[in-house]
């Protein structure tokens, strides 16, 4: 476990002082409207490699590099006509492209692979740094690998304790879950990662189909085209059990007075009052947003109150926010 700061000690920074960081070549941890980011040069092999020492992410998985806008995009990809619509359309948001990368982007960005994924956040904070910087911002989620991702600031010291980097605080993220990977190229775009801008979504700004990968991870290969694709990912500490729907749960019956079932819906709790263990929800009636938004915090919650075990259960909606959950739960469970 991360060494607590001692009493008094305060990790959140000022914005001079993470830009001063980043300049250094050492790490600053961002808000975006997604997620915390753990941030450093994307252009310098040094920096970049401080990520992966600290999160003791594989590298085999690359990351995401953050820029202005498509403009700045130009210097580290190719960019194609498609991406430069979907730029207009989308940018800054939760979107990220996977392009051919240029020399100029480092190997170990990209898992030493021929492609860069590249993203422009709309949180005015970070866009704000990037506009005093003269590199892009590698940036992964600020956690330990596979571990949750962290939607506020105290997550991130939480996860690190007296070796975090620099926190610039700027409230809960707004969306929750990580941004969509729209693989560019191949001859036909494909959702390699679901979030919440969907293929339906982007078929309708290029005006053609784009599909939705089946198999966001194969567990054969060695090498991640995309990041956030490990079979398990998004994980909690405490012990976790996957179920296919909440009529499952209902039919479960191993529940222990020191599980916690995590269920999507408060308007159903009725159905679940008989069952023997602690009960929470996602959300108070269900709307998807709110499950996007609130997930990580409540595996954050599930961890501190040390439960024995936690129970979550796949949403029945079929709606492409409600695939990009159920995925995010599953690689919480560690399952396929």
């Amino acid at each position: 476990p991360p060494t607590t700061p001692p009493l008094g000690t305060s990790l959140l920074s000022s914005f001079a002082d993470c830009r001063k960081q980043l300049e250094e070549g050492n790490l600053a941890v961002l808000p975006t409207e997604t997620v915390y980011g753990l941030a450093a040069n994307g252009l310098s092999h040094s920096a970049v490699k401080k990520i992966f020492r600290l999160k003791g992410r594989p590298t085999v998985n690359p990351v995401i590099l953050h820029v202005q806008n498509i403009q700045r995009a130009l210097e580290y990809a190719e960019v194609c006509e498609q991406a430069l619509k979907l730029a207009k359309y989308f940018w800054p948001g939760p979107l990220t492209l996977l392009l051919k990368k240029k020399e100029i982007v480092p190997g170990i960005v990209t898992a030493n692979l021929n492609t860069v994924g590249l993203r422009s956040p709309s949180n005015e904070t970070f866009q704000a740094m990037l506009n005093c910087l003269d590199f892009p911002l590698a940036a992964p989620s600020a956690n330990p690998s596979n571990r949750t991702s962290p939607t506020t600031a105290s997550q991130v010291v939480d996860f690190f304790g007296i070796d975090c980097p620099p926190v610039l605080d700027d409230g809960p993220a707004n969306l929750g879950i990580e941004s969509t990977i729209l693989d560019l190229t191949s001859s036909t775009p494909c959702v390699v990662r679901p979030g919440h801008i969907s293929a339906g979504l982007i078929g309708e700004c290029l005006d053609l189909e784009v599909k939705t990968s089946k198999k966001f991870h194969d567990i054969e290969s060695p090498e991640q085209i995309s990041p956030g694709s490990a079979q398990l990912h998004y994980a909690p500490l405490t012990p976790t059990l996957l179920h296919s729907s909440q009529e499952s749960c209902l039919n479960y019956k191993a529940f222990s007075n020191s599980d916690l079932l995590l269920l999507p819906d408060a308007t159903k709790n009725q159905n679940f009052k008989g069952l023997a263990c602690s009960i929470d929800y996602l959300s108070k009636d269900g709307d998807l947003k709110e499950i996007a938004h609130s997930i990580y915090r409540k595996l954050h919650e599930a961890d501190r109150a040390k439960f024995s075990k936690l129970h979550l259960c796949l949403l029945d909606e079929k709606d492409e926010l409600a695939l990009a959950i159920n995925d995010r739960i599953t690689r919480a469970c560690g399952k396929k």
